[in-house]
């Protein structure tokens, strides 16, 4: 009984002494899931019959307008008033900018309604003054 509790105690010290010798100065880095726009290796050029469901207009959580449309025999998606970008289908609802600035899924409910999400790469503008503003990628959602 004596040796089990000595042998209780003597763990004890060693724990006591292996946490004392840990840093307190650690750093973890938690990095956040990158958003990047890549255009896949393989992607789809929809017939105008395939991409009419999508034609339209969707509101986008940060108030902005999201707008799909064709014109001529390519498939085109404008925000707001950035410049319109064309597109081409990454997967059947996943849609991505040839010129890599955008890219989004969207996922149809009915005739009138879709959810989904909206990358993109907002261009820097110049102000009066001089200074930049922009230059960052929008994470939106559809409402």
């Amino acid at each position: 009984m004596k040796n089990l509790i000595l042998i209780s105690v003597a763990s004890l010290f060693a724990l006591a002494a292996s946490a004392q010798t840990a840093t307190d100065n650690q750093t973890v880095n938690v990095t956040g899931p990158t958003l990047r726009i890549d255009l896949p290796s393989q992607y789809h050029r929809m017939h105008p019959d395939e991409f009419y469901d999508y034609m339209r207009s969707y509101s986008l959580s940060n108030g902005g307008t999201l707008a799909v449309f064709y014109r001529g025999r390519q498939m085109y998606a404008e925000v707001g008033d950035l410049g319109r970008h064309e597109i081409v289908a990454a997967a059947p609802n996943v849609f991505v900018a040839l010129d890599q600035q955008l890219r989004m899924t969207i996922n149809l409910r009915g005739d009138t309604d879709a959810s989904g999400e909206l990358i993109m790469v907002v261009p820097r503008k110049q102000l009066a003054d001089g200074s930049l503003v922009g230059g960052q990628r929008l994470v939106a959602s559809f409402r």
